[in-house]
C-alpha cells in the first residue's frame, strides 16, 4: 500500500510540472503575440517621394519604392479608381494594392458597411476594428478588417467641399503603415 502511494504522489507531480509548463509556454505564447501586434501596427513615418495627380482629382505623395505601380483602373466594384500595388502580380504572397474612387455622399449608401459584408460573402469570417486616421481638411471614417493573414483597410474621406474619397486596400500584416501612410497623404486637385 505505501508504494502505491508514493507512486500516486510521483505521477501527481510530474503532472502538476507538465500543466506548469504548458501555461508557462500558453503565458509566453499570448505575450509574443501582444508584441508582435503593437510591432506590427506601431506608425511609420511616412517618407514620399512622388507625387501623382490622378485623372479622378485625386492627388497622391506615395513611396516609389513601396509603390512602384500608380495608374488608373477599372474596378468591378470601384468602377474608375485611382490604383497603388506593391507590384504587377496579385499572386505574390506580398502583394498589396490601394483603390481611391472619388465621388460624393450619394454615390454609396454605406461604403464601408457594404465592402464588409462584400469581404464577409468572399472570406467568411472578418473582424472590423475602427482605425484613426487623419486627412488634411475631411473628416475620416476607417475600418481595418482582419482576414487570416492579411488586413482589408476602407476608408471614406469626407471634405467639406462634399467630394468624398473611397479607399479599398488589401495588404499583409506587417505592411498596414504603408497603407495608412499612403491614405493619410490623399488630397484633391
Amino acid at each position: 500500500m505505501p508504494k502505491d502511494i508514493h507512486t500516486q504522489d510521483s505521477s501527481q507531480q510530474r503532472a502538476s510540472r507538465l500543466l506548469l509548463a504548458m501555461g508557462v509556454i500558453v503565458l509566453l505564447g499570448a505575450l509574443a503575440y501582444f508584441g508582435l501586434t503593437l510591432a506590427v501596427n506601431r506608425r511609420t513615418p511616412a517618407n514620399p517621394d512622388t507625387h501623382f495627380d490622378a485623372e479622378n482629382g485625386i492627388s497622391v505623395d506615395y513611396e516609389s519604392a513601396v509603390w512602384p505601380v500608380c495608374q488608373m483602373t477599372e474596378d468591378a466594384a470601384l468602377g474608375h479608381a485611382l490604383q497603388l500595388a506593391s507590384g504587377e502580380d496579385s499572386a505574390n504572397a506580398n502583394y498589396q494594392v490601394v483603390l481611391f474612387q472619388r465621388g460624393d455622399k450619394a454615390t454609396y449608401e454605406d461604403f464601408i458597411g457594404q465592402s464588409e459584408a462584400d469581404l464577409k460573402a468572399a472570406y467568411g469570417i472578418i473582424s472590423p476594428r475602427k482605425v484613426k486616421l487623419q486627412v488634411e481638411g475631411a473628416t475620416v471614417t476607417a475600418v481595418r478588417c482582419d482576414i487570416q493573414a492579411y488586413y482589408a483597410v476602407l476608408a471614406t474621406i469626407e471634405y467639406d467641399s462634399g467630394d468624398v474619397v473611397y479607399v479599398s486596400g488589401l495588404t499583409k500584416l506587417a505592411s498596414i503603415s504603408d497603407i495608412v501612410n499612403l491614405v493619410e497623404s490623399v488630397s484633391l486637385t
